[in-house]
């Protein structure tokens, strides 16, 4: 099949045109333009930190001084942050200090450690856990967390999932 070069200079103009009108047209004026690059360094400023707030996150539940951890709770979770998962919840920072506070009186000894790598997309972070096995806690506990990161930087919500536990008697 033939094509003049008529029909292919044609062609070729009208393709460059409408990649040119797609361009201008996903460009933002210039006052959005700036807005927009705020918004988005601002998120991407957040977003970076998501290894130091699950870092920070498993601290929390760690730290046995009350002074500390609550400390720990307000640099981790925004004002009205949550925590929720089958045997507990907490709201707010006094909510999320005392629950953790319970969880460490019922289960003394048991510390939390990474188990996974940490997977992130939009505003969304996942992470695996364990604890126990250990002579202090010798009862082995695994889980999953799925947070929310507020803009922030900080967990916005946690939802807490036990993937692995001994049977309840």
């Amino acid at each position: 099949m033939a094509v003049d070069r008529r029909t292919a200079l044609k062609t070729v103009s009208v393709l460059a045109l409408g990649l040119q009108v797609e361009a201008e047209a996903l460009r933002p004026a210039e006052a959005e333009n700036i807005d927009a690059n705020e918004m988005i360094e601002a998120r991407r400023t957040a977003m970076s930190n998501v290894n130091e707030i699950v870092v920070r996150y498993l601290s929390v539940w760690n730290e046995q001084d009350a002074t500390r951890r609550r400390d720990l709770v307000a640099k981790t979770w925004s004002d009205d942050g949550s925590y929720v998962d089958g045997a507990r919840q907490g709201a707010g920072h006094g909510g999320i200090d005392a629950m953790i506070a319970k969880a460490q009186e019922t289960h003394p000894g048991y510390r939390l450690a990474l188990a996974s790598g940490i997977e992130t997309h939009h505003q969304y972070v996942r992470f695996s856990w364990v604890a126990g096995g250990t002579a202090e806690a010798p009862l082995y506990i695994k889980g999953t967390d799925i947070g929310i990161i507020a803009d922030d930087g900080r967990l916005k919500s946690v939802i807490g999932f036990v993937d692995a536990a001994p049977a309840r008697p």
